[in-house]
């Protein structure tokens, strides 16, 4: 049985103390509260003040939700460290990957409630439709994996074998998609690498790559992190809808392939 210990309305000094020790202990932890935040890596962001629900997941993940929509609107991967301080006059949840180095600050105006607790979570999650159906959903709704994406064309040969899916990002670079239909074991990493390295020799581009699946193998993770490969959770949820409805926005025909 899950054992939760909730603050309503705390001091910022409060929240802190509760969320240092609920980090240090491996706890999930939910907060809702006024906020801000900002977003340093690869790029950067600042989302200005707002009431909004801030999760801290036992691996590391951080999430910031907004009243509205299902997808957070900053978030950090599994793995980020995550440290809390009071400091003028709010309470600051800085959470930063390592490698590549991400920073995202939260700060926190006024909380509401805090809750923590350890969670455990042994059930098998099945995930709906082929390797091929997932595939044509993501190539249909590229914002999916990431925003900005433009799909170019599916099963695109890379030397002895096909890439699932080519894209072109916000910035210009083609981006290698393998879909895995539920957990993506090493060698579904290591297949992603051997293609970003065929196409980008081939065609004389950066190439990222990026590993779609419901969830990673032990041990992928690092693998991936470790020769420059990202990952990107399938929900399954939305593959759900996909026996109802195939609605779509990716044009195909209208990208020229690389």
């Amino acid at each position: 049985m899950w054992s939760v210990e909730v603050l309503a309305k705390p001091a910022l000094d409060e929240a802190c103390a509760a969320l240092k020790a609920a980090v240090a202990e491996g706890r999930t932890c939910v907060i809702a509260a006024r906020c801000s935040v900002k977003y340093r890596g690869r790029a950067s962001s600042t989302l200005g003040s707002g009431e909004r629900i801030v999760l801290l997941k036992q691996d590391g993940s951080v999430l910031v939700h907004r009243p509205t929509g299902h997808e957070p609107a900053n978030w950090q991967p599994a793995g980020s460290v995550v440290s809390s301080e009071v400091a003028g006059g709010r309470l600051l949840l800085r959470c930063v990957r390592l490698k590549p180095w991400e920073e995202l600050l939260i700060e926190l105006e006024e909380v509401f409630f805090v809750a923590y607790g350890k969670l455990r979570d042994e059930g098998e999650l099945r995930m709906y439709g082929s390797e091929r159906e997932v595939r044509d959903y993501l190539v249909e709704n590229p914002h999916l994996i990431e925003d900005g994406l433009q799909p170019v064309k599916v099963e695109r040969k890379a030397g002895s074998g096909f890439v699932d899916a080519l894209f072109v990002d916000s910035q210009g670079r083609l981006v290698v998609v393998e879909v895995k239909r539920g957990v993506a074991g090493v060698e579904a990493a290591v297949q992603l690498k051997r293609y970003v390295e065929t196409l980008g020799r081939e065609l004389g581009r950066e190439v990222r790559g990026i590993l779609a699946a419901e969830r990673l193998a032990k041990g992928v993770q690092a693998v991936l992190a470790r020769e420059g490969l990202e990952f990107k959770r399938i929900d399954p949820a939305l593959l759900r809808q996909l026996a109802a409805t195939r609605g779509g926005t990716g044009r195909l025909n209208s990208t020229p392939s690389p």
